[in-house]
């Protein structure tokens, strides 16, 4: 009986203890998404202290290729002015107003914004909440339209994430009179450099998605012409313009890199997913040239629902360059994001259509967990 007690007792004991080692590298292959390790980090207080350990996160962050999740997105032409595609992500709404601010344009976990009512320049970390204020550049007042660009400054590697890495902001801006003008502001000296200017005739720089090629910042101007600046030449060149050859089968289309890093261009015509990338350009009838890379039936990958519900074109609204993501509207359903390395697709939206064009913003974050019932505190991933 003794013997049979005991047998009793060892069957109903709790199994030993995962080693940590062991424990750390399932961790570590969880997807890189926030929501996965704040689920992980509320199973108990040591798998909360093992998540949010600096040596599990950067390990995390190297383990996935230093390829940030998207966190969310702004919209450009309508509210709410930030739409959280992670479930344990969120931007204070005290501090974010549609009607204050106006999203330029998202790059390594910082947001470069400008203010609809002072027109002052803000560059701020959405997961930290850091803000630097930028002062306009010499020559905006009186410009018609701008855009604009965020990178790491000359130096860092480009997939530098670290919050203290220096950055620069380029800005592109149109006159009235067809100038189109362009200058760089450095974190690290404070200043903005030269504005360099050309004339562009009867065209004005948009505010469609802008496009991050090495140390080129490509936009695009009315009628389908593309800008280009080059940093290290301090120059600002009309490049050419897109090709009614590749525009004539898609009904929306935004520039963004190609695979092969160069300068590319993603369309959508009847759920069918056109990428090309440029070959050449032609100087004299200044037209660029164009390679299709990849056709992709998006009807594959929606469901049969959202494909016979849609009641309009399938438009592209923005690029997560961070990521390689695309966003999609597909009307009334909401809007998408495809994955283009995996052709995963996650919608992000629910009943809602933006009207217009999105700013994504891509940053390693792991939520943490206030035990005094107050809100959550961010732990980065990004070296600090």
């Amino acid at each position: 009986m003794a013997e049979l007690a005991a047998d009793s007792r060892s069957a109903d004991s709790p199994p030993p203890p995962m080693p940590d080692d062991v424990l750390r590298e399932i961790l570590l292959r969880l997807p890189p998404e926030p929501i996965y390790l704040f689920r992980a980090s509320s199973v108990s207080k040591h798998w909360r202290g093992l998540v949010h350990d600096a040596g599990f996160l950067l390990r995390c962050r190297e383990f996935h290729g230093g390829t940030p999740p998207v966190l969310g997105f702004f919209n450009l032409t309508r509210p709410p002015l930030f739409v959280p595609t992670s479930g344990s992500f969120a931007v204070s709404a005290a501090t974010m107003h549609h009607g204050d601010w106006w999203p330029l344009h998202c790059h390594r976990g910082r947001a470069l914004l400008i203010s609809r009512r002072s027109r002052a320049l803000l560059v701020r970390d959405l997961v930290t909440g850091d803000e630097r204020r930028l002062p306009l550049p010499p020559g905006f007042e009186g410009s018609w339209e701008d855009n604009c660009g965020t990178l790491c400054a000359a130096g860092h590697a480009d997939n530098c994430h670290c919050r203290s890495c220096p950055f620069l902001v380029a800005f592109v801006f149109s006159h009235r009179c067809f100038i189109t003008s362009a200058c760089l502001y450095s974190s690290e000296i404070g200043i903005w450099g030269d504005t360099t200017s050309i004339y562009t005739p009867n065209q004005l720089v948009t505010r469609k998605p802008t496009v991050l090629v090495g140390n080129m910042l490509y936009c695009q101007l009315d009628n389908n012409w593309i800008i280009e600046f080059d940093f290290d030449a301090y120059s600002l060149d009309v490049i050419g313009e897109l090709s009614y050859r590749e525009l004539n089968s898609c009904v929306g289309h935004i520039i963004m890199p190609a695979e092969d890093g160069q300068l590319g261009l993603a369309g959508l015509g009847d759920f069918s997913l056109y990428l090309w990338s440029n070959i050449a350009f032609i100087e004299e009838g200044m037209m660029v040239t164009w390679q299709h890379r990849r056709v992709i039936d998006l009807k594959k990958f929606l469901a049969p629902e959202v494909v016979a519900e849609c009641a309009a074109p399938v438009w592209p609204i923005g690029y997560a360059q961070d990521a390689d993501v695309i966003f999609i509207e597909v009307y009334p359903s909401g809007v998408y994001m495809i994955h283009l390395k995996s052709m995963h697709i996650d919608k992000v939206s629910e009943n809602m259509t933006c009207g217009g064009y999105v700013c994504a913003y891509t940053s390693f974050y792991a939520p943490g967990i206030n035990t005094g019932g107050g809100d959550h505190q961010p732990e980065l991933l990004n070296g600090s």
